[in-house]
């Protein structure tokens, strides 16, 4: 990870970005296109192969996103970033990222519609096992987590659409304790 030198304000606005780079402009250019032309076909075959840099389809990258992208790294201090489209799109590709058949999700009571459906229909059907506790009770939580391994912990506060909130200090700390994990390695039979 690169360390930037410069202000949380001067790398919100000028952090990936030389406007030299694009015929003077201040601002960056917004690029509403969706596919990009090549100097080359085998440069293009070479970008859509993913062995040469540079954007194919706006649904994958786009420069507009990337800048984005770029910046919000830089401002939380990390290497790269990923902006996506919607919420779901950002909850179902994390879990879809870190979840396994078998794995064990536990999540608050209080979910977005569309975020409880993904998780106790769509996760279900893939073999994940969801199961829900309330956040707000400490005693609740605490059950939940020495019930079993549990691979993933996921709440949102405020949540939609009545805006209950979630002390996430409070609950991160019992989740950080050493509990079983499925995704440990189980121990190696006795000899």
């Amino acid at each position: 990870m690169t360390q930037d030198t410069h202000g949380f304000a001067t790398r919100a606005i000028h952090h990936g970005y030389d406007p030299l780079d694009a015929d003077g402009a201040l601002v960056p250019p917004l690029h509403l296109t969706s596919t990009f032309a090549f100097p080359t076909v085998a440069e293009g075959a070479a970008r859509f192969a993913g062995d040469a840099p540079g954007h194919v389809y706006s649904r994958i990258s786009n420069p507009t996103t990337a800048l984005l992208e770029q910046r919000i790294a830089s401002l939380e201090g990390m290497e790269a970033g990923l902006a996506l489209s919607s919420g779901m799109g950002a909850i179902t590709s994390t879990i879809w990222t870190l979840l396994s058949p078998g794995d064990r999700l536990l999540a608050d009571k209080t979910l977005y519609g569309c975020t409880h459906a993904f998780f106790h229909e769509t996760l279900a059907r893939f073999g994940v096992i969801v199961e829900s506790c309330d956040f707000t009770d400490m005693e609740a939580l605490d059950a939940a987590l020495d019930a079993g391994p549990v691979r993933l912990v996921f709440f949102e506060t405020p949540s939609n659409p009545n805006l209950r909130l979630i002390d996430i200090r409070s609950v991160s700390a019992p989740t950080q304790e050493a509990r079983p994990s499925s995704s440990t390695a189980p121990s190696p039979p006795p000899p």
